[in-house]
Formats: structure tokens, C-alpha cells, sequence
């Protein structure tokens, strides 16, 4: 898979390299950051499932380019506004988009005021996001029908966006209210928006161009919607879990932050429903202070002992293996082998 992983890399990196909506991009600054995170590369796991998804149905990989192209562009429109929401300086080991405008504002224009590399990222996610619009529609070149590409676009407009949107609202609200008045259930309902969303647009707009049926109705999307439905809720889940348990120096990133945000993950919510009283107030102690050696160690053992980890690791692999059943009720050829692999790596990754 890696090296069919790494061909789809390459050629999005071509093609999105290639396209020339962002040339008239006002004023150049602008025009470079809108095409910084699309060609700083990465894995392309989602172009990667609508191409694959495409081939799985017997459809011809190479028409679903453009729509390949579309989704990455799109996801990172969403990490340009998560970066800004988060205050996160780095994306992919390089200065975040809101960052690098204020670098670039430091030296280029002294007299800029503060919120200079925010509101201009804010454009800039603006403007990928019209990209990722326009790209969608440019797979009428690559021999999709004019009926399914409008039906594609109408698919992200009325339901991508608000799912999407809407998954990120609730992840921001999640962070504002108190923990105790959250549950586990809302939480997963909110990982599925935030990110199984874009996931099952994914695999739906692959079999679309495949079936050349613009009509949404074929059964065999919906065993495609929840196989990447699935699959995205058990990647955060996994995502959450890395967040804590995992090996900062192999994620390139420290672990534990999501304690200092008091990111109310299922498993933190979990661990404060089965802990005792003196635990749950300790573990609540620890929220929202900067992670130290000391408290992650210390958060890592309420979490394991409360059973809460475990509770995590087994509702992912459930909803990993659900996944799996439906992308297995399929027939078995070479796409089929490769989705395989990617929800392995999606779920069981370490980094």
C-alpha cells in the first residue's frame, strides 16, 4: 500500500501544482499562502479513498483526479481555520499559515497590526475553499459527466460543509463547557462531523464517478458511508489516544496537550465517570495547567486504571472492524485489498 500510497502522493502533487486557479491571486503574499499547505505534501490519505473507492466499483482511477485534487485542497482550507482556532504555530513541521503571514509582516510590512497574519489566513482558507469548489468541477475534463460533477458539488455545498463546519462548532463549544455536562455519546457524534464527514465524501464521490450515477441511490453507498464513517471516528479515536499514551518523539510533537486544553476526549470522559471521588478530583486537577513529565505521567495512570483506556482502545477497534464488514461485503480484487490497508493504518498508526 505504501507505494501505491506514495504514486497517488505524487501525482495529486502534480496536479494540484499544475492547476492555475490560484495564479491571479491578489496580492502575491496571499497567492503564496493559499497554495502553502496543498504543496507542503503529506500523506494524501483522502484523495487516496477516492481514487481507490473509484477502482473498487470498477471505475477508471484516472477520471477521478480532479475530484482527488478537490478533497485535499478542501482538508486543508480546514486546517488553515483550525490552526487559527487552536493557535497552533506549526502544521507539518513548518510555520502555520497565520504564523508565516506574520513573519512575512514583520519584515515586509512593519506597520501591520497584530491580527495581520490571522485575518489574512482567514482569506486564505477562504479562498481554498472557492479552489477545492472550482477543482470538483473541473472533473467534467477528466471525462466525469456533467450530471454527476453537479451533483458532486451540490453534495459538498448542502451537506460537507455544514457537517464539517458544524463538527468543528461543537469540538470549539465542547472546549468551552464544563466537562461534566458532556457526554461520551455527543463526543463521538462530533468526531464523526469533524472528520468522518469529509472521509465519507471520500469514498461517496469515488463511487459516484464510478457508477456514473448522480442519483445518490445505489445501496452500495451506503455500505461506503459507513465504512468511512467508521473508519473516521476509530482514526480520532486513535488520534486521542496518541495524544496521551503516544511517543512524543515519534509524533514530533509533545504529548498531553489535550489535558492543558481540557480537551474533553471520550476517554477523558470515561475515566471521570469510572473513577473514585479522590481520583476523578485529582484527574480534573490536572486539566487545564501545561503539561509537565510528571502530570502525564500521573494523567496516564488515572486513565489506565480507571479502565478508561481500554474502554477507548476496544470502541476502536469495534468500529474499526464494523468498517471492515462493510468494505469486506464488497468483491475482493485490488482496490479492495488497498482500502483494507489503509483503515489498518488509519486506526492502528503510532505517529
Amino acid at each position: 500500500m505504501r507505494e501505491e500510497l506514495r504514486k497517488v502522493a505524487e501525482d495529486i502533487q502534480i496536479f494540484i501544482a499544475n492547476d492555475s486557479f490560484p495564479t491571479t491571486i491578489e496580492p502575491a503574499y496571499l497567492r503564496r499562502a493559499v497554495i502553502d499547505y496543498p504543496l507542503r505534501g503529506g500523506k494524501r490519505l483522502r484523495p487516496a479513498l477516492v481514487l481507490w473507492t473509484c477502482g473498487l466499483l470498477g471505475g477508471d482511477p484516472a477520471k477521478a483526479l480532479a475530484a482527488a485534487a478537490a478533497v485535499e485542497i478542501y482538508h486543508n482550507w480546514t486546517l488553515v481555520h483550525d490552526d487559527i482556532i487552536d493557535n497552533d504555530d506549526f502544521r507539518r513541521g513548518q510555520p502555520s499559515t497565520h504564523c508565516a503571514l506574520n513573519q512575512y509582516a514583520a519584515t515586509m510590512l512593519p506597520t501591520a497590526q497584530k491580527e495581520f497574519g490571522r485575518n489574512f489566513a482567514i482569506l486564505t482558507g477562504d479562498i481554498q475553499q472557492g479552489w477545492a469548489a472550482a477543482m470538483l468541477l473541473k472533473s467534467v475534463e477528466c471525462g466525469v459527466s456533467p450530471a454527476v460533477v453537479l451533483a458532486m458539488s451540490r453534495r459538498m455545498h448542502e451537506q460537507l460543509n455544514r457537517e464539517l463546519i458544524s463538527g468543528e462548532a461543537l469540538d470549539v463549544e465542547y472546549s468551552e463547557r464544563d466537562i461534566k455536562t458532556i457526554t461520551a455519546a455527543e463526543v463521538e457524534k462530533m468526531l464523526y462531523l469533524k472528520t468522518g464527514a469529509l472521509l465519507r465524501f471520500c469514498v461517496e464521490v469515488g463511487a459516484t464517478i464510478a457508477l456514473d450515477d448522480p442519483t445518490y441511490s445505489d445501496s452500495r453507498l451506503k455500505k461506503l458511508a459507513l465504512f468511512a464513517a467508521n473508519a473516521g471516528v476509530a482514526f480520532q479515536l486513535r488520534d486521542d489516544w496518541l495524544g496521551i499514551f503516544g511517543d512524543a518523539k515519534k509524533l514530533g510533537k509533545p504529548v498531553g496537550a489535550d489535558l492543558a486544553e481540557k480537551k474533553p476526549t471520550i476517554m477523558l470522559l470515561k475515566a471521570l465517570e469510572l473513577l473514585p471521588p479522590h481520583g476523578k478530583a485529582e484527574l480534573l486537577a490536572l486539566l487545564g495547567k501545561p503539561e509537565t513529565e510528571s502530570s502525564v505521567a500521573r494523567a496516564r495512570e488515572l486513565l489506565c486504571s480507571s479502565g478508561a483506556e481500554d474502554f477507548v482502545i476496544r470502541r476502536a477497534v469495534e468500529l474499526t472492524e464494523q468498517a471492515r464488514e462493510h468494505l469486506n461485503s464488497f468483491p475482493d480484487n485490488h482496490y479492495r485489498k488497498l482500502l483494507n490497508e489503509l483503515l489498518e493504518y488509519l486506526t492502528e498508526r503510532n505517529v
